[in-house]
């Protein structure tokens, strides 16, 4: 990390700058995990000061290094003059410096900002890097067409598309958990493993984001992104020794032998379904969104052949968590071992075993064996915080590569088309309802 760094945001003032980047830029700083020389730099198309983008956010070490700079974001002048400006910061540091432009924007504005940048030469300047945030298109078409248009001026090395459940702590320890212990090491297949459920679930509806989710849906917000992206890290091999170098090719053979089962007609392989209420929120009566997906995929792997995966997805349920839920196979029903990863609301592993109940008699219970990070460890880095620090660091282990974005558009396509087909399968529930596995 001793690196000089020229960090650049575009949008700081906007919601996830504040309540992420900031406190995460903030963090890193005062773990002493930030370059001696290092230069934050605020992009906003209006004239704002330091101390209106800081206001009510507790950070000095951001306070003492950003710099602000007004742009027209549809000006090329203004581009080649922000190349300027970082080349005299690069010259101040005295050395060469790495500039990673960070757009924290909508996505329709992300792509003129794009090739603006590679039109300016921004994309060509010394350690040029690219972090753009989700949705990565809307259906296959329109991310193969991003994906050509961002290649254009940035090679693959220097993009990093952000998918925060990757750099979640949880997701990094699944690969050491799968990896590390020989127990679930050797049983992580098709001959001990009976079903894989990838569940994320919340308690709140779309609150007052009514244009966002109408725009979007529980399919593209969550299972195209978040869940096929914990499939990836659940069914993938795990790399060799510490080298995660390889740990994106590895997802993107994971996503690539993901499917619907082609025996099956779409609606058989998945239920959406829509909240009470959700209409009156968006005001519109006629509303198909989907506020609930119950998807279930197989794998062309050998090593998974017959393992049922499912990814489900819902707002306004009976409880908030995310968890990977592994079930494994039995010959009684009292055998039924389950292993549970959860990401939130805490972090931690369970282990569901059979056990005999003190007494006389032959009865036995379930219980499980608890883990819980925040009993062991005093904090757990914010994902935002490990995605700026593996950007830094040049690893690309928890960013999606283009090739992953494509192959998780390419599997829920055939829903995307059946949907526009019909909305006879959509399902109204209730509030608080509870989901079945």
């Amino acid at each position: 990390m001793d690196t000089p760094t020229l960090l650049v945001i575009f949008g700081i003032t906007g919601d996830l700058s504040r309540r992420k980047l900031i406190p995460a830029i903030e963090q890193i700083a005062k773990a002493g995990a930030l370059p001696a020389h290092f230069r934050l730099i605020g992009v906003t198309r209006r004239a704002v000061s330091p101390e209106e983008v800081l206001k009510g956010i507790d950070a000095p070490y951001v306070r003492s290094h950003l710099t602000m700079r007004q742009m027209d974001l549809a000006s090329l002048a203004d581009y080649r003059q922000l190349a300027s400006g970082l080349d005299d910061m690069a010259r101040d540091m005295g050395v060469a410096a790495q500039r990673l432009f960070y757009l924290s924007v909508p996505p329709q504005i992300s792509r003129p900002i794009v090739e603006l940048l590679g039109q300016s030469g921004l994309a060509k300047q010394p350690r040029a890097k690219l972090l753009l945030e989700k949705p990565f298109g809307t259906d296959l078409a329109s991310a193969e067409e991003l994906v050509a248009q961002t290649r254009q001026y940035f090679g693959e090395s220097q993009i990093y598309r952000i998918d925060h459940y990757l750099a979640k702590e949880m997701a990094q320890n699944l690969i050491v958990f799968r990896q590390g212990n020989s127990l679930f090491k050797r049983t992580w297949n098709k001959n001990f493993i009976e079903k894989i459920d990838i569940v994320a679930s919340e308690k709140i509806g779309i609150e007052g984001r009514a244009a966002f989710y109408e725009q979007t849906g529980a399919l593209r917000d969550l299972v195209q992104s978040h869940l096929l992206q914990l499939a990836a890290l659940t069914l993938m091999t795990t790399p060799k020794g510490s080298n995660l170098s390889t740990v994106p090719e590895n997802r993107l053979r994971a996503l690539e032998q993901l499917r619907i089962d082609p025996a099956k007609p779409v609606f058989g392989s998945v239920v959406r379904g829509q909240y009470a209420g959700y209409r009156d929120e968006v005001g519109d009566q006629k509303s198909n969104t989907e506020t609930f997906v119950d998807l279930r995929l197989q794998s062309a792997d050998p090593a998974w052949e017959g393992v049922p995966i499912r990814l489900i997805t819902g707002k306004a349920l009976d409880a908030k968590t995310t968890e990977i839920r592994i079930t494994y196979k039995k010959d009684e029903d009292f055998e039924a071992n389950q292993l549970v990863i959860t990401f939130q609301p805490d972090e931690g592993v369970d282990v569901y075993l059979w056990t005999k109940v003190p007494g006389y008699s032959w009865k036995m219970e379930q219980h499980s064996l608890h883990l819980a990070f925040k009993d062991h460890f005093d904090a757990l880095p914010e994902a935002y915080e490990q995605v700026l620090v593996d950007a830094m660091r040049s690893s690309h282990t928890l960013f999606t590569s283009s090739d992953e974005v494509l192959a998780s558009w390419r599997i829920i396509q055939p829903v995307q088309e059946a949907w526009e087909m019909s909305a006879d399968d959509l399902v109204l529930y209730e509030p608080g309802s509870g989901i079945d596995l």
